[in-house]
């Protein structure tokens, strides 16, 4: 019948608006993971140098008194939203760290204040005493004995993330790709009758 023809053409279009609509949408969450491993990939890069630094302090600090001068607790907070439907919430989380500026009880190459970068919330207050690890090649910066400012396996779990989520958008991606290539070409070849 005549009238047929039409309508499976219709059908057919929006048969294939919607698988390409539900492509794209998967597209941008592919591109969505990737971008959120990226970020993670890079913070990972920029805590690598910091980690660096803690396990060299850590490691070849020079160990010195020091008397607190001022303490600066620093605050960060995080939120995050839990749950599903009613039972959906908001949790907020503050997690401290710390910066200590000390007098040194010996100078280490001629200087006599170094601040302590502490990863906690420091309760000592002014006039305390504290042993610290003064960096030999740049004695303004200090940390605790056995607290590095930042751990050095902080780096390595942000870059297996970053790397897990790439992997992911990756395959993500493949799929996609051949789906587009399998309808591309089922619409190019003409149906058998």
């Amino acid at each position: 019948m005549p009238g047929q023809f039409p309508l499976r053409g219709s059908i057919a279009s929006i048969s294939w608006g919607r698988r390409l609509s539900g492509r794209a949408a998967g597209l941008i969450a592919v591109l969505i993971v990737l971008f959120i491993g990226a970020v993670f990939i890079i913070v990972s890069l920029a805590l690598r140098s910091s980690a660096a630094r803690s396990s060299f302090v850590q490691a070849h600090g020079v160990r010195r008194e020091a008397v607190i001068l001022n303490v600066d607790n620093i605050a960060h907070t995080s939120t995050t939203t839990t749950g599903s439907g009613s039972g959906k919430h908001t949790v907020t989380s503050t997690t401290y760290t710390a910066e200590v500026l000390v007098r040194l009880a010996d100078p280490v190459h001629g200087e006599a204040r170094a601040t302590v970068h502490v990863p906690r919330y420091e309760t000592d207050s002014p006039g305390g005493t504290l042993t610290v690890l003064v960096d030999p090649d740049d004695p303004g910066y200090a940390e605790l004995p056995g607290s590095p400012s930042t751990p050095a396996v902080l780096p390595t779990i942000f870059l297996a993330v970053g790397a897990f989520l790439a992997a992911v958008a990756a395959m993500g991606g493949a799929l996609i790709a051949r789906s587009w290539r399998r309808a591309s070409r089922a619409r190019d070849t003409p149906a058998l009758r």
